[in-house]
């Protein structure tokens, strides 16, 4: 159906790989006829047409019809190979912006083709008139307009109500304005008008004769089907009621909602009517959607019959007819053109790229129709408004990447070539990249303990404890001589709550090399009493520049001494929560494990002599104690406290030193684990979660409870007739105090939240620490562990810590800790990441898993699988 000329090459049609580098492609669209407009106007991609508008008949009566954004319409006819003054029959200037240009019996009679043009405020139907007078010369006519209430977006036309018997008579056009109204004209009449509902910006406006629908696409990424009975039933009800605030029937407004919708998932290009997809039924046909990645064709019902993945931007899309001689079983009558902002136009029957060629200038709009007696002619417009008419050319592009022919190859020298490029690539992967010859050394100096009284510079308030800790950072060069430097370094310092710092990012101007004393920059830590401690771990990285200029980094991690969240009180007794952490090896006194709190300023001045062997009690700035009790006979040590929770920090600390102070020694934990307890925590947190949300809800009716208030009142001022408020005034007050009381609500939500937060993240780290102990897992198997059930608790109002750990366990459970391959192969798709009604899921979950660590169970095989 294409003209295919070849021009110095002979062959067939050959099939290329769709690509979006029009440099790439092998073959070009080459022009058989074009025309600029010679100024710098721009152009919509629906303000073309290709159609006989003069109803002159005959096999040469194509005409082009382009309009411009300044409101020049012009009609072309070409009639031979290259652009003759006399192929434009008219120029004419509208006065108005051209958005879109139709062709189609609009007139009365429906024997004569008429030009529809569409402008912001108005539809216009001309005929186009040949005179032959003085030589044959053409002119436009008006047949009747129509003046739009709102802003026109484009336009769609057919015989509406007559079904797919359709084929004879008067066409109307349906208007969409970019509000979501539809209007239709039936010849200079209007038929109704209608607003669609859930509306939010304008998509491509389509409509199916056979099944007498029309087809958009909303601003939900759905594709619409709106049958056009619906909306004449809309109208008799309308009617029935003589239309809305005394308006005509024919006038009144009513919203509707689609017949049937389809996700497609992206902004829909372009929509076309074809039978395009093989094996379709005679009576059927497709609806082909261009979207910006993917090409659908979907039912005429509803539903997606056929899509392909795009590797380029489309910004057109064009059905032709393939012919009476094409094979059915390979595609539909119809092929497809789909070209890129680039301008490679792609062939596709069906699934099939047929052909690729690339167009020199690219268009935004495409047509195919027989010029100088060749059927199958490309005619295209750009953005500029130059039309074009090509035919896919068989000759290569003149820039096309390839060999010269000019001399023979030396496929010696290449293999010679291929060798050393191998060799180099080796010597790079298997050296790899050693360190750089200057860079920045970082090493902190931390302290045992607080820092004493006389050098806080700080008081004790509602805001932290009085308590700090000065950290020194050192920076040295490791340039051999001064002359190596590093400048502007700046150094960033982060911690966890309820550390803090007084001053995050520091500057040091210089860093020199050689032998020079290193840079120190005291660092001072504090912390406060809302939360407790998650982690005692800081970093600092210093981020500079070398002397080439490229960005380097150092980085340096710390733990920050206890003392500083804690300290030592006399010994608690009672507590709700305990656990026990054996040893392999005789006791350690407790007194000589914490002596840098017992000597702590915090701590007071008689709690190191009056500390017993076998029995230490901690109490952290938050409130919660921890006792540590010490077997006299065996190496076992006792952790309780009236908080879950605040058995992590000393659990970990007591686990780091005692293997600190007793090399080779093995800590475990026999117990049962304490899930429920754990659990407990988990509720606390999802309840606090669901509050917020429910707060948030009851804020966003306030809110537009108050604005609905704010605008009755607005209009109430503004009449030049003021009517009584009817205590719209109170109203409006009394919302105010609900919007304030709701947000104070929030805000003490939000800080529970935080707490809640904080107490989720220290029973997670010592739960995953006492399954470590508990199942004798290794490093590799902690740090999986650690990954699956998270101690980072992030919560948004969209997306929180439950559904993240309940999505990771369950593929967890399915594949690294399936029982057998049946769970292996269940379902890929895991469920989506939504709020849950509750955590019973959750739950079952982490029991499930650890369960099955129990019976041997792991992440990591030895082998690193």
């Amino acid at each position: 159906p294409f003209a295919q000329r070849s021009e110095g090459c002979n062959g067939s049609s050959p099939r290329v790989r769709a690509t979006t580098d029009t440099a790439m492609s092998l073959f070009k669209a080459r022009d058989w006829w074009a025309a600029t407009t010679g100024s710098e106007e721009e152009f919509a991609p629906t303000a073309f047409c290709v159609a006989d508008l003069d109803n002159q008949g005959g096999p040469h009566s194509a005409k082009i019809a382009s309009g411009s954004l300044n409101g020049l319409l012009r009609i072309y006819h070409p009639r031979q190979r290259d652009y003759k003054a006399e192929d434009l029959l008219l120029e004419q200037r509208l006065d108005h912006p051209v958005i879109q240009l139709v062709a189609g019996a609009f007139v009365p009679g429906g024997e004569r083709t008429a030009l529809a043009v569409l402008h912001p405020r108005r539809l216009s139907v001309y005929e186009v008139h040949s005179q032959s007078s003085l030589g044959t010369y053409h002119t436009l006519a008006k047949v009747f307009e129509h003046q739009l209430d709102r802003n026109a977006f484009n336009m769609t036309h057919g015989r509406f109500g007559a079904g797919a018997q359709g084929t004879a008579g008067r066409e109307s056009i349906c208007v969409q304005s970019i509000d979501g109204t539809i209007t239709v004209f039936e010849g200079e009449s209007l038929a109704f008008t209608r607003v669609l509902n859930n509306f939010l910006i304008p998509g491509p406006w389509l409509f199916s004769q056979r099944m007498d629908c029309f087809y958009t696409f909303s601003s939900t990424f759905e594709v619409c089907c709106f049958k056009h009975a619906s909306l004449t039933l809309a109208q008799s009800d309308d009617a029935a009621g003589g239309g809305r605030d005394g308006q005509p029937a024919a006038q009144s407004q009513r919203k509707v909602s689609p017949d049937w919708s389809v996700v497609v998932g992206e902004h829909v290009v372009d929509m076309r009517m074809a039978r395009f997809t093989k094996n379709l039924p005679p009576n059927q046909m497709d609806v082909v959607v261009l979207g910006l990645q993917t090409l659908y064709a979907l039912r005429e019902g509803g539903g997606i019959r056929f899509q392909r993945r795009l590797d380029m931007q489309p910004s057109c899309l064009c059905v032709y007819n393939a012919g009476s001689g094409v094979d059915l079983s390979t595609g539909g009558q119809d092929n497809l053109i789909v070209c890129s902002a680039t301008g490679a136009m792609m062939i596709f029957r069906e699934a099939t790229l047929i052909w690729s060629a690339r167009h020199e200038r690219p268009p935004i709009a495409l047509a195919v129709s027989p010029f100088g007696a060749v059927q199958g002619m490309i005619c295209s417009m750009t953005e500029r408004g130059a039309v074009s008419i090509s035919y896919l050319g068989t000759d290569p592009p003149t820039n096309a990447v390839g060999g010269t022919h000019e001399k023979d190859l030396d496929y010696d020298q290449m293999d010679e070539e291929h060798r050393r490029l191998l060799h180099r690539i080796r010597e790079a992967t298997t050296v790899g990249m050693g360190e750089p010859d200057d860079f920045i050394n970082l090493r902190a100096q931390v302290p045992p303990s607080c820092d004493p009284p006389e050098e806080r510079g700080i008081g004790e308030d509602a805001g932290h404890s009085g308590l700090s800790c000065t950290v020194r950072i050192s920076l040295s060069h490791s340039g051999a001589t001064s002359r190596d430097k590093a400048e502007n370094v700046t150094l960033s310092v982060s911690c966890t709550e309820p550390f803090f710092v007084t001053q995050d990012a520091i500057e040091v101007p210089v860093v020199y090399g050689g032998s020079r004393t290193p840079v120190v920059v005291p660092v001072v830590f504090r912390a406060h009493a809302k939360c407790l401690p998650t982690i005692a771990t800081a970093v600092v990285v210093a981020v500079y520049a070398n002397a080439d200029g490229d960005p380097r980094t150092a980085r340096c991690e710390f733990e920050l001494p206890l003392s500083l969240v804690c300290r030592v009180i006399p010994p608690v007794k009672n507590a709700d929560f305990k656990l026990t952490l054996d040893t392999d090896q005789p006791p350690t006194s407790l007194p000589a494990l914490f002596d840098d709190v017992l000597n702590a300023p915090s701590g007071g001045a008689d709690m190191a002599s009056k500390a017993a062997p076998n029995v230490l009690s901690f109490q952290y700035l938050s409130g919660p104690d921890v006792t540590i009790l010490l077997s006299k006979n065996a190496g076992r040590y006792r952790l309780q406290s009236g908080s879950f929770e605040a058995l992590w920090l000393l659990a970990s600390e007591l686990r780091r030193r005692l293997i600190s102070a007793l090399p080779g020694v093995e800590v475990s934990f026999n117990e049962p684990l304490p899930l429920q307890e754990y659990f407990d925590l988990i509720d606390t947190h999802f309840a606090h979660r669901l509050a917020l949300v429910a707060q948030h809800k009851d804020l966003e009716a306030r809110a537009q409870q108050f604005r609905v208030v704010q605008k009755r009142l607005l209009v109430r001022f503004k009449d030049r007739n003021p009517s009584p408020l009817s205590n719209l005034d109170l109203l409006l007050s009394g919302t105010f105090d609900q919007l304030m009381a709701l947000a104070a609500q929030a805000e003490e939500t939000q800080a529970e939240l935080a707490r809640a937060s904080a107490n989720l993240s220290c029973g997670t780290q010592l739960i995953n620490l006492l399954i470590t102990l508990r199942f004798e897992l290794d490093a590799a198997n902690a740090e999986a562990l650690s990954a699956y059930l998270s101690p980072r608790v992030e919560d948004s109002l969209d997306q929180g810590w439950e559904e993240r750990t309940d999505s990771a366990l369950t593929h967890l459970l399915r594949f690294t800790l399936g029982k057998s391959s049946k769970d292996n192969a269940a379902s890929m798709a895991l469920p989506p990441m939504a709020m849950p009604q509750d955590v019973t899921k959750l739950k079952k979950h982490i029991t499930v898993m650890c369960d099955r660590l129990s019976k041997g169970g792991r992440f990591k095989q030895p082998g690193g699988q």
